[in-house]
Order: structure tokens, then sequence, then C-alpha cells
């Protein structure tokens, strides 16, 4: 590959290299979602396309722009991610309205999180996460080494009180041959999907989740992974902020331990769940195309990329995600 990138300055820099994954306190998680009016009327305005992926997951959307967006609009957009669980807005400006105007439309959502090892784009800072593979920066596929399958289902940074919530990601280049799309799954119909005396069980279960995730002990080393890790406990089945309804919130990169079971119980709980949360019957596959604005609301969904692009092949991506409530469990009543 011959060719300069469409957007250098989108390219991933660390000065400061890699830093302590930030140990942020607990907070009262603002959630637009709850003020969003329920009909939607900015998203679903006159002129506008909306379909849906799947029943189960994805809403796309063309004829919206969401730098155009005001307050209102942007908190439906919180709603329509917690109900569909993945928003994918076509034919946006979005990446080239400038920093400045990308970070004040996600803070709209959250405080930002902090990536304690991805690059950024030069002049801004860690709360741009630049998903970046060329022929000499590699892949997915070279950070985890020789596997026979490279599908890394997960949540992204779910080891904080606060746990990530509405989620910007956003396309600046795609390989030109194809491939490189992401999944997506609905964590809330995972949990429907169970029998109700096996959902009953899964109640009272809380799971230990840690920064010393798959993709950072391959990145800086498993000694400091876990010599700088942060923990924190979430129940397995979250109450969600915004619908209310039950989401199975397993996380196979981070989450990896349920408290109180020895290991082999633990690891035949989880081992079942992350191979349920991948099902077809409840997830769905995004194609980048330009323009492409991906909003997803991490505790409706799961997500995973696909690296099966050509190795030589350019992949330019930008991610920011905001911080919402703490999670919250679901009463037996209920």
């Amino acid at each position: 590959m011959s060719s300069e990138p469409l957007y250098p300055n989108y390219l991933p820099t660390r000065p400061d290299g890699y830093a302590t994954p930030t140990a942020l306190p607990p907070f009262a998680g603002d959630e637009p979602g709850l003020r969003a009016d329920p009909a939607k009327p900015s998203l679903l305005a006159k002129g506008a396309s909306v379909s849906c992926i799947t029943p189960r997951i994805g809403t796309e959307i063309r004829g919206v722009q969401i730098s155009q967006l005001g307050k209102e609009g942007l908190d439906e957009i919180a709603l329509l991610a917690a109900e569909r669980g993945v928003v994918v807005f076509r034919e946006q400006d979005f990446a080239d309205v400038g920093f400045d105007r990308q970070r004040e439309i996600v803070k709209h959502y959250g405080p930002l999180h902090l990536h304690p090892t991805m690059g950024y784009p030069e002049g801004t800072g860690p709360e741009f996460h630049v998903v970046y593979a060329d022929e000499k920066a590699g892949n997915l596929r070279t950070l985890l080494g020789a596997r026979t399958t490279y599908d890394l289902w997960h949540i992204d940074q779910t080891f904080t009180p606060n746990v990530p919530s509405t989620t910007f990601f956003w396309v600046l280049e795609s390989p030109k041959a194809g491939g490189g799309d992401t999944a997506f799954t609905s964590l809330t119909a995972a949990y429907e999907a169970l029998s109700p005396a096996f959902r009953e069980t899964l109640h009272s279960l809380k799971l230990l989740h840690t920064s010393a995730s798959e993709g950072e002990v391959r990145r800086v080393g498993a000694e400091r992974a876990l010599a700088e890790a942060i923990n924190a406990t979430h129940p397995l089945v979250i109450k969600h902020p915004v619908t209310g309804k039950p989401a199975l919130f397993v996380n196979p990169t981070i989450a990896r331990q349920v408290e109180g079971f020895l290991p082999e119980e633990s690891q035949n709980l989880l081992s079942f769940l992350h191979n349920h949360i991948r099902s077809l019957d409840f997830s769905c596959r995004v194609r980048w195309e330009p323009g492409t604005v991906v909003i997803w609301d991490q505790r409706s969904a799961g997500h995973s990329a696909v690296p099966d692009f050509e190795d030589n092949e350019r992949r330019h991506m930008v991610r920011m995600i905001s911080y919402g409530s703490q999670p919250a469990p679901v009463s037996l009543s209920e």
C-alpha cells in the first residue's frame, strides 16, 4: 500500500507513552436517554430514512446529521441506542467537523474515558482512541498473535464503578478490498433467550472486572498489566438505567471471575455465557462506508472487531467513550 492516509491529522500518536489506567472515582452518572422524548422527533424527522438491521438489534439512519442536532436530538440518540443496542448513522460529516466539535458532542453523554495505551491525534488527548491498521502498524491479528479465530467479544473499559455508556465510533478510511466490519450483540436479547430458572440463578452473581484485559496484557505485558490493574465488581445481570430491561453484563476480555466461585466453576459458567452472546440469533454486523458513525450503548450491546481484511490494507477509525451510571442489579421481584 503506497497511498497516504486520507486523514493524516488523525494518525495515532502517544508522546507521553503508555499511562497507568485511571482509577475513576464513583460518581452520580447522568443518563441523557431519560430526558429524551420517546417519540424521537429529531431522529424521525421528515426526510429521514430509518430501518432495523435485525428485529433484535441495530437501527440504521440516513438523512439526519449528528453534528446539526441540538441537545434534545442528542438525548434521543442515547434513548435509541439504549433501546436498540446500536445505531448506525450513514452519510455523516462527523469526521470533518473538527476535534473540538467531536469532543463537545460525545461529552454531552458524560465524562470521557482516557485510554491509557491507545494512540490519539496530535494536539488532542487520550479521550480520542485511534484504531489504526496498515502494512506497518499491523492489526488485531498482529496484536493477538497466532489464533484459529480472531473475534474478541467485549464491552469497553468496565473495570471502574461507573461504566461506559453511549459510545461513538467513526470511520476515516476502510479497507478497499472489503472486510474490517464491526459486529454487535444484544445483551438484553441474550438475557431473554435464557430459561427463567437459569436467569434467576444468575441474578445473585457478581463478576470481577479488571483492567488487565487480554488486549492490555498483549500491549504492555502481563507483569505490568497485573501490577497496574484496576478492579471493580458488577452484577452479572444489570438493570439498564434507561430502559429498565435486564442485560447480561458479561465481558469476555475483562470480567473473567465469578465472585465466590471456585476457578473451575467460574470458567464453566463464563465459557457457556461467552459462547451464548456470540449467537447470530441476536447479533448484527455493521459494514463501514464513507461517512459512517456508529453509536452504541455499552450496557445494551457487546461488540467485536472483524479483522478479516488483507494485512496490507488500511483501516482508520476513531472511538470516543462516555461514562454513565454505576450498574445496578435486577431485583428478583421484577
